[in-house]
């Protein structure tokens, strides 16, 4: 069943409901308060029946039968009947029904007023004193008046659910296509949408309603796709030129080895160039694979308290091991007491990955190979920042900085693939930190990373000041 129909047949069935409990206190309202009226318009006759009788002597039995009988305004089927303290029936309308003769006996001993109704007959039984004495007293009619309009209400009310339903039923029909209607508009739109024409988007209506925000949750996710699709080209280009331009420089000189005959040394500085790109074509490989690892993975990735200061510091040492020609200056803030305060919730390997790649970039770029890395711990948060004394990186490029294989102009005859700062930002992602490039040209650059300590990311209660800088 589809939406319209779901949304009609709810509608439908929430006014029929509605209807039905309305129609069924209405109908009873209405029975009770039919009775009641009943009721005491029979009791006020028959007391005063009663009392005139009690009160003029001259009047016997029969006179008042025949008066009874003849009296105006008489309900249908009307009956009167008189006991007294003996349980003696001093006037009867008529001759009495075993009904009647059953409600005397309950009223003897009851000697309460009841009501009691049977064949639509309404019988009240109540007991009238006059000067000092009981009289029990038993009066019946059939309210005909009353429960012809009673029957009349019910015919009408059925009438008019059948008529309310059927009306739910189209109104709901109407609407929900109505509301609907921008939902299909939406669904034509987004169907129309492919991989060639990703720049199109939803139209949003009035910009107000839930509609609109759908549409502009689907503008937003076409965003990010087309985004994706962007980012997903531009990797495939450059990866391609990356394995292209070694490929190349191997075959060319593969082909230029075989032109003639060489002698040994040839062969040994060919053999040592084409290892040289041989390397070069697995580290591109190896950083391909990190990243689409990270894509991959990151998300299991189980994270544990780690420490700040044995992160960096395997980070310098590992660096220096591998490129002793570099030169890193360390600084540290105060260290605060507690341990968790030089603690975050991290990946160890991650981490230690990311900030060597952090100071092998300063490190590379700079004129004299040195980075300044300077680490400060606050209230609910580690500070990191990596200097260079490099060329510096244009503002147009620093927008790109993150993209795989995205390289600027300036830095293309410095080796690399433009990887590791997509490793590097999905990293710091995963820890909730934050990281910025501040740059100006032949000003060198400042990369700012800012993580949570351990009691930011397990919700410790912390109320000291913040640790100076």
């Amino acid at each position: 069943m589809n939406i319209k129909n779901s949304l009609t047949l709810k509608f439908t069935v929430i006014v029929a409901g509605i209807l039905f409990v309305f129609s069924i206190f209405t109908y009873q309202f209405s029975e009770l308060f039919r009775r009641d009226e009943f009721t005491l318009r029979l009791k006020n006759v028959s007391t005063n029946l009663v009392k005139n009788y009690l009160e003029k002597v001259e009047l016997t039995p029969e006179i008042l039968r025949l008066l009874y009988q003849k009296q105006l305004n008489r309900f249908p089927d009307e009956r009167l009947v008189i006991a007294d303290e003996n349980y003696e029936v001093v006037f009867a309308s008529h001759t009495l029904k075993d009904i009647e003769i059953e409600l005397l006996k309950k009223l003897y001993v009851s000697g309460f007023s009841f009501e009691l109704t049977e064949d639509d007959v309404e019988y009240i039984a109540y007991i009238y004193n006059f000067n000092g004495t009981n009289y029990f007293i038993i009066s019946s009619a059939e309210d005909k008046s009353g429960l012809q309009k009673l029957k009349f209400l019910r015919l009408l009310l059925i009438l008019l659910n059948i008529f309310f339903i059927l009306l739910a039923g189209v109104s709901g029909w109407y609407f929900s296509k109505q509301a609907l209607q921008p939902i299909k508009k939406v669904i034509q739109e987004v169907d129309n949408i492919t991989e060639i024409s990703l720049n199109h988007r939803v139209s949003i209506g009035n910009g107000k309603d839930e509609i609109a925000q759908l549409a502009m949750v689907f503008n937003r996710m076409l965003d990010r796709i087309q985004s994706s699709f962007e980012l997903q080209k531009l990797f495939v280009a450059n990866a391609s030129h990356e394995f292209r331009t070694p490929l190349t420089a191997m075959k060319g000189q593969i082909e230029v080895l075989l032109l003639k005959k060489r002698s040994d040394e040839d062969y040994l500085r060919t053999f040592y160039s084409l290892l040289d790109d041989i390397q070069n074509l697995i580290a591109l490989i190896n950083g391909l694979t990190d990243l689409a690892a990270a894509s991959a993975e990151f998300p299991n990735t189980k994270l544990t308290p780690v420490s700040i200061i044995d992160i960096v510091m395997d980070a310098k040492d590992d660096l220096l091991r591998k490129k002793p020609n570099f030169k890193i200056k360390l600084a540290w803030g105060d260290f605060p007491e507690e341990e968790y305060k030089i603690q975050t919730l991290g990946d160890y390997a991650l981490l230690k990955s990311t900030f060597t790649n952090l100071l092998d970039n300063a490190c590379k770029f700079s004129g004299n190979n040195e980075a300044i890395i300077d680490v400060r711990f606050y209230l609910d948060s580690i500070f990191i920042e990596i200097a260079d004394k490099g060329p510096g990186i244009s503002t147009k490029d620093l927008t790109h900085i993150f993209e795989p294989f995205y390289r600027s102009n300036e830095t293309r005859q410095i080796g690399g693939y433009g990887i590791g700062l997509s490793l590097v930002k999905k990293t710091i992602d995963l820890h909730l930190g934050e990281i910025e490039f501040k740059s100006k040209l032949g000003a060198g650059t400042k990369v700012f990373v800012r993580l949570p300590n351990l009691a930011k990311s397990m919700g410790l209660d912390t109320t000291e000041e913040e640790f100076e800088e």
